[in-house]
């Protein structure tokens, strides 16, 4: 199989797109894959494991930040994030999104590898962001 661009629909949650997560060094995206995109997924030999959660099944999106290539270093930048005309943006984005990612597939001597290319934020569910506590929320609670 040649390298191939997939395009895939569904439910974002946990994007990290902006900037990697600290272990791992990987920007990703949880994705809950509509009818369509789980059909394109299954075709694309792709085999991630699917993991469960309250809201149903979903899969992991990488794109490293590094990775070795034939015994040599390549560095990416972040995948490109756009709104859906098009146009680069940087809002953060909520769990429940409706997204559209692009994703290279190619081969490994293990099977189908992926990388994350590119999210389309094509419905933006505001992002919420951590509650601060503040010590008035701690008035009466236990240690």
């Amino acid at each position: 199989m040649a390298t191939t661009e997939v395009y895939l629909s569904g439910k974002a949650k946990w994007a990290k797109v902006y900037k990697p997560d600290e272990k791992y060094r990987n920007w990703t995206i949880n994705l809950y894959l509509d009818d369509d995109s789980l059909k394109k997924y299954k075709a694309s030999g792709m085999s991630m494991a699917f993991k469960e959660d309250d809201d149903g099944s979903f899969v992991t999106f990488r794109r490293p930040e590094a990775k070795l290539i034939k015994n040599e270093m390549v560095k990416f930048t972040p995948p490109k994030v756009v709104n859906k005309d098009g146009e680069p943006i940087s809002d953060n984005i909520g769990n429940g999104s409706n997204v559209t990612i692009k994703v290279i597939v190619y081969d490994t001597v293990k099977g189908p590898g992926h990388r994350l290319e590119a999210v389309r934020i094509d419905k933006l569910v505001e992002y919420a962001g951590k509650k601060e506590t503040s010590t008035a929320d701690l008035v009466g609670v236990p240690f």
